[in-house]
């Protein structure tokens, strides 16, 4: 068996370890030692910046597209340019999680690492039967919620499902977990709701070849001019 087949042996291992959810989300890191930590977080006193990097990216946006609707599309534009919020990155999509992995500028010799979640019982580790849906739950307001810690304070991670408001969000078929207050939520008090499964470097040929047969390239993915760009620089050079 060759070193792929044995990975996709183990990620369907681990779905029926989970029970077979009927929704279930991947994540993939380059790097098979780092952890489900949003890249906010990681700052010294991210809370109070935060609040600064929201208000400050919501009045210079203005200038650049519509205003937004909701604070959660705001969010999602800030963790759409790269500015660091407690939200993660997942996809109801296996494959487009496996490519996150391989079209980053990262060496083939090291093991990386697939995430594989079941939404509904992380959410049920906070009391909640369902996946949140943002921002049509009006009783789910981002600011009360994670600024004023109204009604509870919250602190595991949550699921939520965005609405597709970019082309990005739409070709990544792009859901998030939101962090609470206490940062290592997943890898202790949400270990029962995901499986982490290492992708080795043996594996990752016969991975690349599976995504040119599902398409799956850098423009499909990042179907904007930066996609674009990205995907002829690696299929030219």
């Amino acid at each position: 068996m060759s070193a792929w087949d044995n990975f996709l042996k183990e990620v369907r291992a681990a779905e029926l370890d989970l029970g077979s959810p009927a929704e279930v989300w991947y994540r993939g890191h380059s790097n098979h030692q780092w952890q489900l930590i949003p890249s906010l977080p990681r700052e010294k006193d991210w809370e109070k910046k935060e609040k600064a990097l929201f208000l400050e990216f919501t009045k210079s946006a203005s200038r650049l597209f519509d205003r937004r609707t909701s604070d959660w599309e705001t969010l999602f534009d800030m963790q759409h340019y790269w500015v660091p919020t407690r939200l993660l990155d997942w996809s109801t999509v296996m494959g487009i999680a496996i490519a996150f992995i391989l079209h980053g500028d990262y060496s083939d010799s090291d093991d990386s690492a697939l995430f594989i979640l079941d939404p509904i019982a992380l959410n049920r580790l906070s009391g909640r039967e369902d996946i949140i849906n943002v921002p049509e739950d009006k009783s789910f307001e981002y600011k009360t919620i994670y600024w004023e810690k109204r009604p509870i304070q919250i602190e595991k991670p949550l699921a939520i499902r965005p609405n597709h408001q970019s082309d990005r969000l739409q070709a990544q078929k792009g859901v998030f977990t939101v962090a609470g207050s206490v940062m290592n939520g997943f890898e202790s008090a949400a270990s029962t709701s995901f499986r982490k499964i290492i992708l080795p470097s043996a594996a990752k040929p016969e991975a690349r070849e599976f995504l040119r047969w599902a398409n799956l390239d850098e423009y499909t993915i990042y179907p904007d001019i930066v996609g674009m760009a990205r995907h002829i620089k690696r299929k030219i050079l």
